[in-house]
């Protein structure tokens, strides 16, 4: 990932599908930087596929309020 200017920052015009998605991917989603793509490619390395979008609160580092600034961005389809 590389740093952006917040109000530069690059949203996704589709969605991204967090279950085969790159950790520059992930980067594009709001709130998601270096260490939480690598935190998210981990889980689901180590647990397997997501089976739901609120699934990825249970990365260390998203919660609730990271997963509402990227529900409408993400999908597990």
């Amino acid at each position: 990932c590389r740093p952006v200017h917040r109000q530069l920052r690059l949203r996704p015009i589709t969605l991204v599908n967090i279950n085969i998605a790159t950790a520059a991917e992930l980067c594009i989603l709001p709130g998601i930087g270096e260490t939480l793509s690598g935190r998210i490619i981990a889980y689901r390395s180590e647990l397997g596929e997501f089976k739901s979008t609120d699934e990825i609160m249970s990365v260390s580092g998203i919660g609730a309020k990271t997963y509402e600034n990227l529900k409408n961005y993400i999908t597990v389809d």
